[in-house]
């Protein structure tokens, strides 16, 4: 009863601000025009688990109203200038233009797309500023006195997803309505453009090595931070690293190999494996929140190894 008594309490103490306004990054990037609220839980977690996902979508897709709204469709809606579908959805590695959209497209393009408010804008750029606030306090635990409680490590953690928010926030453009129920008769005419196309695959590569090596940085910090080598802490960062890592290599192979729509890849196997990567990312979240407001916890599950009592942290 008294260990109950203790999570309760625990779960009352306040949360900083910079850690809460971090976690609306979340949301933010994985933002996603499905109609089913069941099909949107699974993108967010799908982002939340693969990094390459939603840095392809800020980085190479761009802020075209047009491109952002294409992005959801397979590849069996588009047609080339030559009157052939493409073999793979046409973006990234793969990517073609967009010919000049006749009336039609252009009207369920606007169909599609809507313009964000000053205040949607402005909550993206506030998040931003919470992540940059966490790092920052993280940066100075490493250079500080010993600071028992770690909430600098959730926005640091979360800091690769800046670039998507501020992609949203300049671009000003979002998706609300799901492009495949709109765009269900017809096809959109694209056409090879190989400088273009060079530039594309320069971003892939750009969105796959920060996906799979910026948040390592989280664990470099960690590391350092006094206690210095504290190696329960360092370990479960590096819990959230390795999922992230991994399923960036594995997205960024399977773009290249060639996609024919966002969810088909390997009989649906990989959607499936993202979005439950991102459910247990969300949970080690949640575990990670909990055991900085108690360090007592990390020795209860841990063991003796994780007791860090002999420095004044209870």
């Amino acid at each position: 009863m008294e260990g109950f008594q203790q999570f309760i309490f625990t779960l009352l103490d306040p949360i900083p601000q910079y850690v809460l306004g971090s976690l609306t990054a979340l949301v933010i990037m994985g933002a996603s025009p499905a109609d089913k609220f069941t099909e949107k839980i699974a993108w967010l977690f799908r982002c939340l688990g693969c990094p390459f996902t939603g840095l392809f979508y800020s980085i190479n897709i761009g802020g075209k109203r047009e491109s952002r709204c294409m992005y959801w469709l397979s590849s069996d809606k588009f047609v080339t200038d030559k009157g052939t579908a493409p073999k793979y959805r046409p973006f990234g590695f793969y990517a073609y233009e967009i010919q000049n959209a006749d009336d039609d497209v252009k009207k369920k393009v606007e169909q599609c797309t809507a313009t964000m408010s000053v205040l949607d804008r402005l909550s993206m750029l506030i998040s931003s500023y919470f992540i940059v606030v966490g790092v920052l306090a993280l940066i100075s635990k490493t250079i500080g006195t010993i600071n028992c409680r770690g909430w600098p490590y959730i926005p640091t953690l979360l800091s690769w997803t800046i670039l998507a928010i501020l992609r949203d926030a300049f671009s000003g453009i979002i998706v609300i309505k799901d492009p495949d129920k709109i765009f269900k008769e017809g096809q959109i005419r694209i056409n090879e453009n190989p400088k273009s196309r060079t530039h594309k695959r320069f971003t892939v590569v750009v969105a796959a090595f920060i996906s799979i090596f910026y948040h390592w940085i989280a664990l470099f910090l960690a590391y350092f931070t006094p206690p210095i080598g504290y190696s329960c802490r360092s370990k479960f960062i590096a819990i959230f690293c390795s999922i992230w890592s991994f399923n960036s290599i594995l997205a960024f192979i399977c773009h290249c190999i060639g996609e024919k729509d966002l969810t088909s890849f390997g009989q649906g196997f990989l959607h499936v494996w993202f979005s439950f990567c991102g459910f247990i990312v969300t949970v080690l979240l949640l575990v990670l929140g909990l055991f900085t407001q108690n360090n007592k916890w990390w020795v209860d599950v841990f063991g003796d190894s994780c007791n860090v009592a002999s420095i004044g942290c209870m």
